[in-house]
């Protein structure tokens, strides 16, 4: 019997939280009975693509984010549910759209349409501000409805009721500790032995406050001079997160690694995890961190249901010199039981994919019996 065939609707595909939860998902689901397509709101290359093909999904791609061209999307949108018929249920990870993909689908029959949230807030700009706007009907057409943490949900779906599906990782990944490798790869950043690498993951946006984490850094160098920060991520606010630390003159000491497919590797390089988000749903580069049991010094914006190891500490966002003196005053010693606490927590992906495997097959029972 041929797998079932969800679609997954994403932005696009390229290396952010929501996108890595999916893809760990979408590794470890059983593939001979579920298996995933995506429809993507960009017509551009993206980080995941080849994977994806090379897992047997399709991928559509429009282009209503770079040319604006409503009509021409509504019309693709209707003829891709009209095409494609065997899809039954869709899974949407992007609510903006949400109000024109869900009535897309519902008209042309598709039974089980699921709105996942993400996120707790939204970009601070006008995009954001859009996108606020345009969530507040994603809710209308849905039939079930996830969210990495209960924030999240609440924001998004208000009083409706919704499951709560933690943010998996590949904990057996995160949790392989390799000395060697550890210390080639610290030569190759041009870490000199002894050095504190402070690290950080994510896309250079607003929402990420690169400004806030290299503010943090120069109170951090002020106690620490040896210490190095790594920059994993690529984004729009880049080049203006170059230029400030050039301005608080800690270029020389800011590691800018782009993006990594071996981003584990990177986890294992470090010494501690910053995280000082405006806003976030689950982080999933929280729960890397965790899983491979680095010391976690996290804003206070964040739910501390994301905490389920020991090793975080939460600190206020708007006082660097805290999180300087939190950082200079800890340990920093790796937490050896951190991938029983990941698991103990339900971080660990192969639930997390266990249960969206049994919702597909339990709905797509439902609807076609």
């Amino acid at each position: 019997m041929a797998p079932i065939r969800v679609l997954q609707i994403m932005p696009a595909m390229d290396a952010g939280g929501m996108e890595t939860f999916v893809m760990n998902v979408y590794r470890a689901i059983d593939r001979e009975r579920v298996q995933f397509d995506f429809l993507y709101h960009y017509d551009k290359p993206c980080f995941y693509d080849y994977e994806i093909q090379a897992l047997g999904g399709r991928i559509t791609k429009l282009t209503v984010r770079q040319d604006n061209n409503l009509p021409r999307y509504l019309h693709q949108l209707d003829q891709l549910f009209a095409r494609h018929t065997e899809y039954r249920i869709v899974h949407g990870h992007y609510s903006g759209f949400g109000m024109f993909y869900n009535a897309a689908a519902r008209r042309r029959g598709v039974p089980v349409r699921v709105g996942h949230s993400h996120n707790t807030a939204y970009e601070p700009n006008l995009i954001g501000r859009l996108d606020k706007v345009m969530s507040a009907r994603f809710n209308r057409d849905l039939t079930d409805r996830f969210a990495c943490s209960r924030k999240a949900g609440e924001m998004l779906f208000g009083a409706s009721p919704f499951t709560v599906l933690p943010n998996g990782v590949d904990t057996d990944a995160f949790a392989r500790h390799d000395p060697e490798a550890r210390a080639r790869l610290r030569e190759h950043l041009g870490v000199a032995p002894g050095e504190l690498l402070l690290g950080h993951v994510g896309r250079f946006s607003a929402q990420k406050n690169h400004a806030g984490l290299l503010r943090i850094f120069a109170a951090v160098r002020r106690r620490r001079p040896d210490a190095r920060l790594l920059l994993l991520g690529t984004g729009p606010l880049e080049q203006e997160t170059r230029a400030l630390a050039d301005r608080l003159g800690v270029a020389d000491r800011v590691i800018f690694a782009g993006v990594r497919t071996n981003v584990q590797a990177f986890y294992h390089a470090m010494d501690a995890f910053l995280l000082p988000s405006l806003f976030e749903g689950l982080p999933v580069v929280l729960v890397e961190a965790q899983a491979a049991g680095l010391p976690c010094f996290v804003a206070d914006t964040i739910d501390r249901g994301a905490a389920f190891a020991s090793g975080v500490e939460f600190l206020p966002l708007e006082d660097p010199e805290a999180w300087a003196d939190a950082l200079a005053g800890a340990s920093l010693a790796r937490n050896p039981l951190a991938q029983t606490q990941a698991l103990a927590a339900g971080f660990d992906v192969r639930t997390s994919a266990e249960i969206l495997q049994a919702f597909y097959l339990r709905r797509y029972a439902e609807v076609t019996r």
